[in-house]
């Protein structure tokens, strides 16, 4: 190489020096400045990145404690509300005078005399023509049968008082109206209200016993107070 640049012209070992010292790599920046401005966003940046990821934190732990709430939720047995207890109190069975053919009753009260001792009540009421006044708190029609049925308010759910009816011969049926409230015959063509839920029903009839949770009244006359 040496024997070369000695034998070479002038502008020729000029030309090859310029090029040796053109290709040496620039020496490398130890130091890069950023802009301030483009470093504070960089900041904004990371901390946004940070409030999301504590917000997605929080999200899923909620999300986890709903969960297990709900599973807590869906073991709990369901427990229907207690009925109201009807509060009423009768005389004493053995402090009521004789009873006189067609001697007025109180639903309630026979209703609490069945039920305190049946053997007693049927003693006094059983086979007794009465008058049983009460609320009617609604109707019963046996299928393929002409016979209706009207049921008085008593304080023990348990015991009921019914009164039975059979229709007059013109009557060609009988059927409950607005959800069961009302109770209607059908004569001819034209349909007439018997009574509805609510009213205070007069009774007159024969009391046939307990059958059941039943007081049966074999009814022959119904009048409504209001």
């Amino acid at each position: 190489m040496l024997n070369f640049l000695r034998s070479a012209n002038p502008a020729t070992v000029l030309f090859i020096l310029l090029l040796c010292f053109t290709a040496q790599p620039a020496p490398a920046q130890d130091n890069i400045t950023v802009p301030k401005a483009r470093l504070e966003e960089l900041e904004r940046k990371e901390k946004e990145l940070e409030k999301l990821k504590g917000d997605q934190d929080k999200t899923r732990d909620q999300n986890s404690e709903l969960k297990k709430e709900n599973e807590k939720a869906a073991l709990r047995p369901v427990v229907a509300p207690a009925e109201p207890v009807v509060s009423f109190v009768s005389p004493p069975i053995e402090s009521l005078p004789a009873v006189q053919p067609y001697a007025t009753v109180e639903s309630m009260d026979l209703a609490n005399y069945y039920h305190a001792d049946a053997n007693a009540a049927d003693r006094r009421f059983r086979k007794q023509k009465l008058t049983v006044q009460g609320e009617i708190v609604g109707f019963e029609k046996p299928l393929f049968r002409r016979n209706y049925r009207i049921l008085l308010k008593t304080p023990i759910r348990e015991t009921k008082v019914i009164c039975d009816f059979l229709p007059e011969e013109k009557v060609s049926s009988v059927f409950t109206t607005n959800h069961g409230d009302v109770l209607v015959a059908l004569i001819g063509e034209t349909r007439v209200p018997i009574a509805k839920v609510g009213q205070t029903a007069v009774v007159k009839g024969e009391c046939k016993g307990r059958s059941e949770s039943a007081i049966m009244i074999l009814a022959s006359d119904l009048k409504l107070t209001n």
